[in-house]
Protein backbone atom coordinates (compact mmCIF):
# COMPACT_ATOMS: atom_id res chain seq x y z
CA UNK A 1 0.00 0.00 0.00
CA UNK A 2 1.53 3.67 -0.88
CA UNK A 3 1.94 6.06 1.49
CA UNK A 4 -0.05 9.33 0.76
CA UNK A 5 2.13 12.25 0.35
CA UNK A 6 1.48 15.30 2.77
CA UNK A 7 -0.34 16.88 0.46
CA UNK A 8 -2.82 14.56 -0.08
CA UNK A 9 -2.91 13.89 3.39
CA UNK A 10 -3.83 17.38 4.16
CA UNK A 11 -6.13 17.48 1.43
CA UNK A 12 -7.95 14.65 2.42
CA UNK A 13 -8.27 16.05 6.01
CA UNK A 14 -9.55 19.49 4.99
CA UNK A 15 -12.18 17.83 2.56
CA UNK A 16 -13.39 15.48 6.01
CA UNK A 17 -13.35 18.46 7.46
CA UNK A 18 -14.98 21.28 5.84
CA UNK A 19 -18.25 22.56 6.03
CA UNK A 20 -20.72 20.67 3.95
CA UNK A 21 -21.27 23.73 1.70
CA UNK A 22 -17.44 23.99 1.40
CA UNK A 23 -17.60 20.47 0.31
CA UNK A 24 -19.97 20.80 -2.14
CA UNK A 25 -17.61 23.92 -3.62
CA UNK A 26 -15.16 21.74 -3.80
CA UNK A 27 -16.64 18.80 -5.57
CA UNK A 28 -17.51 21.19 -8.14
CA UNK A 29 -14.50 22.55 -8.85
CA UNK A 30 -13.04 19.07 -8.80
CA UNK A 31 -15.23 18.14 -11.03
CA UNK A 32 -15.35 21.21 -13.53
CA UNK A 33 -11.03 20.54 -13.34
CA UNK A 34 -11.35 16.97 -14.79
CA UNK A 35 -13.71 17.86 -17.78
CA UNK A 36 -11.28 20.70 -18.43
CA UNK A 37 -8.80 17.91 -18.32
CA UNK A 38 -10.77 15.79 -20.48
CA UNK A 39 -11.14 18.54 -22.85
CA UNK A 40 -7.35 18.91 -23.42
CA UNK A 41 -7.06 15.01 -23.75
CA UNK A 42 -9.85 14.86 -26.38
CA UNK A 43 -8.01 17.96 -28.51
CA UNK A 44 -4.56 15.44 -28.22
CA UNK A 45 -6.12 12.36 -28.83
CA UNK A 46 -5.54 10.90 -25.67
CA UNK A 47 -8.50 8.85 -25.56
CA UNK A 48 -7.52 6.75 -22.51
CA UNK A 49 -7.29 9.71 -20.20
CA UNK A 50 -10.39 11.08 -21.99
CA UNK A 51 -12.33 8.56 -20.44
CA UNK A 52 -10.69 7.58 -17.05
CA UNK A 53 -11.34 11.82 -16.29
CA UNK A 54 -15.44 11.77 -17.74
CA UNK A 55 -16.02 8.36 -15.31
CA UNK A 56 -14.18 10.65 -11.91
CA UNK A 57 -16.42 13.80 -12.89
CA UNK A 58 -19.31 11.20 -13.52
CA UNK A 59 -18.56 9.46 -9.87
CA UNK A 60 -18.64 13.11 -8.55
CA UNK A 61 -21.88 14.12 -9.91
CA UNK A 62 -23.16 10.84 -8.62
CA UNK A 63 -22.31 11.85 -5.18
CA UNK A 64 -23.37 14.93 -5.40
CA UNK A 65 -27.04 13.26 -6.69
CA UNK A 66 -26.53 10.54 -3.94
CA UNK A 67 -26.56 13.04 -1.27
CA UNK A 68 -29.80 15.59 -2.33
CA UNK A 69 -32.29 15.67 0.22
CA UNK A 70 -35.23 14.95 -1.62
CA UNK A 71 -37.61 14.79 1.09
CA UNK A 72 -36.71 18.42 1.98
CA UNK A 73 -35.32 19.80 -0.47
CA UNK A 74 -38.33 20.54 -2.49
CA UNK A 75 -38.38 21.66 -5.99
CA UNK A 76 -34.56 22.73 -5.77
CA UNK A 77 -33.33 19.10 -4.91
CA UNK A 78 -35.92 17.86 -8.04
CA UNK A 79 -33.95 20.59 -9.83
CA UNK A 80 -30.61 19.62 -9.66
CA UNK A 81 -31.15 16.25 -9.68
CA UNK A 82 -32.88 17.14 -13.16
CA UNK A 83 -29.49 18.80 -13.97
CA UNK A 84 -27.67 15.91 -12.54
CA UNK A 85 -29.25 13.03 -14.43
CA UNK A 86 -28.88 15.36 -17.63
CA UNK A 87 -25.04 15.98 -16.96
CA UNK A 88 -24.61 12.31 -16.48
CA UNK A 89 -26.43 11.50 -19.52
CA UNK A 90 -24.48 13.85 -21.30
CA UNK A 91 -21.19 12.98 -20.04
CA UNK A 92 -21.61 9.14 -20.44
CA UNK A 93 -22.58 10.35 -24.19
CA UNK A 94 -19.71 12.54 -24.91
CA UNK A 95 -17.35 9.65 -23.10
CA UNK A 96 -18.89 6.65 -25.58
CA UNK A 97 -19.59 9.09 -28.84
CA UNK A 98 -16.27 11.07 -28.66
CA UNK A 99 -18.42 14.37 -28.18
CA UNK A 100 -16.49 17.38 -27.15
CA UNK A 101 -19.86 19.45 -27.15
CA UNK A 102 -21.44 17.63 -24.15
CA UNK A 103 -18.35 18.10 -22.24
CA UNK A 104 -18.68 21.80 -22.81
CA UNK A 105 -22.35 21.50 -22.13
CA UNK A 106 -22.05 19.96 -18.97
CA UNK A 107 -19.09 22.21 -17.27
CA UNK A 108 -21.05 25.64 -18.53
CA UNK A 109 -23.66 23.92 -16.42
CA UNK A 110 -21.44 23.10 -13.33
CA UNK A 111 -19.83 26.45 -13.58
CA UNK A 112 -23.08 28.15 -13.05
CA UNK A 113 -23.95 26.18 -10.28
CA UNK A 114 -20.50 26.31 -8.62
CA UNK A 115 -21.16 30.62 -9.34
CA UNK A 116 -24.34 30.14 -7.19
CA UNK A 117 -22.79 27.90 -4.52
CA UNK A 118 -19.90 30.49 -4.19
CA UNK A 119 -22.73 33.42 -3.76
CA UNK A 120 -24.52 31.50 -0.87
CA UNK A 121 -21.21 31.03 0.86
CA UNK A 122 -20.83 34.32 0.60
CA UNK A 123 -24.27 35.23 2.03
CA UNK A 124 -23.84 33.49 4.70
CA UNK A 125 -20.07 34.43 5.62
CA UNK A 126 -21.72 38.23 5.77
CA UNK A 127 -24.51 36.77 7.59
CA UNK A 128 -22.47 35.46 10.57
CA UNK A 129 -20.15 38.32 10.20
CA UNK A 130 -22.61 40.98 10.42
Amino acid sequence: MAIASPYEQYRTASILTCSPLERVILLYKKSIELIDKAIKEFDSENFVEFSEDIKKSCKIIEYLLSVLDMENGGDIAKNLADIYDFSLYTLTRSNTGKDKDGLIRVRHILAGLLEAWEAIREYEQERING
